[in-house]
């Protein structure tokens, strides 16, 4: 493998959204290497699907980028010896370590927050708390080499950041368009808050959306292209945080 090496970890229970929004993003710059890492060879599942892993921990010597996916098995992977030695012997030799969601529960537990706050899950406050880190309330929190941000739309952001320092201006505008225009789809049927984008992107307002008659029209919409809805909306920031609280409540 040559060029910029991007590795990917995966583990039971990671979610496949942010797996391949980082995945699809960052594969579209020149000259790098995406792939996935784990313990043990295999298919590791989680909502929305499962990754196959690529190479083992040790197979790789050296990566430019690091990033840990969300998950619902962020404490068992953060209990895991084995991923955070990887992590720990990578931080000498990466340029950047990214972590979404619950992802920054495990880069806590692998000492690589070294105490510093990070973006994560809303529920995951308490588990940071457990390894020293406490919770950012924004959603995407860059501390030296180490990028953190809440997941869903946010991991596209991530991605983002990280093709701007890796490659440069004009990178990012060449593959959101790239993306927007694939209308790449996840692996996951379109969930209820995409259906809601959907109809926000056509002129609703989100409160308009949660409406019956908003939910009635959103059943008859086409299935969206949640990537490329995402890519849409990494700048919308006014947007992501009612979609946020949104979600909450539903919860």
């Amino acid at each position: 493998m040559g060029g910029v090496q991007v590795a990917i970890v995966v583990y039971d229970g990671v979610l496949n959204a942010e797996c391949e929004a980082f995945s699809s993003v960052l594969g579209l710059m020149n000259g790098t290497d995406v792939f996935t890492v784990a313990a043990r060879p295999g298919r590791y599942s989680g909502p929305g699907g499962y990754q196959t892993v690529d190479v083992t921990f040790g197979d790789v010597d050296r990566l430019d980028v690091v990033v840990v996916p969300g998950g619902l098995g962020c404490e068992r992977a953060a209990d895991d010896p084995e991923l955070r030695a990887f992590l720990s012997r990578m931080e000498q030799t990466s340029r950047y370590v990214v972590a979404s969601s619950t992802g920054t529960v495990v880069l806590a537990s692998a000492g690589l927050l070294h105490g510093a706050s990070a973006a994560t899950h809303w529920l995951a406050a308490d588990l940071l708390r457990k390894y020293g880190s406490e919770a950012d309330h924004r959603r995407l929190v860059t501390t030296g080499n180490v990028i953190t941000c809440e997941g869903q739309i946010s991991a596209v952001d991530a991605a983002f950041t990280l093709v701007d320092r890796l490659e440069g201006p004009g990178a990012a505008d060449r593959i959101r368009a790239t993306l927007i225009e694939r209308g790449q789809p996840l692996l996951h049927p379109p969930t209820w808050w995409q259906r809601v984008v959907d109809l926000v992107r056509h002129g609703l307002g989100a409160r308009d959306a949660r409406s019956p008659e908003v939910a009635r029209r959103a059943s008859d919409q086409p299935p969206v292209t949640p990537l490329s809805v995402m890519v849409e909306l990494v700048d919308n920031d006014e947007l992501a945080r009612e979609l946020k609280r949104t979600s909450r409540r539903r919860r």
